[in-house]
């Protein structure tokens, strides 16, 4: 087991999580403090129910890059490709980005008072 392997794992671990975390907040209408950060006060949110509707496919689709992303490269399956393989590393750090720039918007707009 090399470190590639190891890092590909908590990748997918991590995506695991995020769906978990998305399906508890569609279920429970309860925003995870890893969407709002330590110590924010939900009484002080101006729309939770629309940070909710808004963040919730984005996260969804996140969690899902992350676990597809972490499962290919786990079970190598780019390995024979590895153009391929840079491509789909890129295109995860991009979506990693534009979801913490989508989340930073709906903080500001739906919970910031």
């Amino acid at each position: 087991m090399n470190f590639g392997m190891i890092l590909d794992f908590v990748i997918m671990i991590c995506g695991v999580y995020v769906i978990y975390e998305t399906v508890q907040m569609k279920t429970g209408s309860k925003i995870p403090e890893m969407l709002t950060g330590k110590g924010f006060l939900m009484e002080q949110a101006k729309d939770p129910a629309g940070f909710i509707r808004f963040i919730l496919p984005y996260t969804l689709g996140t969690g899902i890059a992350l676990l597809v992303s972490g499962l290919f490269g786990m079970f190598e399956i780019l390995e024979t490709c590895p153009p391929a393989e840079t491509v789909m590393r890129v295109a995860l750090v991009v979506v990693i980005v534009v979801y913490g720039m989508v989340l930073m918007y709906a903080q500001k707009k739906y919970l910031a008072g």
